[in-house]
């Protein structure tokens, strides 16, 4: 499936102190 097939998952959160780029390892969907 698509989970296996995605082992870092980039999301981009907004912060008070800006725009970070979060990488997850391993998420659990």
């Amino acid at each position: 499936g698509v989970a296996e097939m995605i082992h870092d998952v980039q999301v981009e959160a907004t912060f008070p102190d800006g725009t970070k780029l979060v990488t997850v390892h391993d998420p659990i969907i």
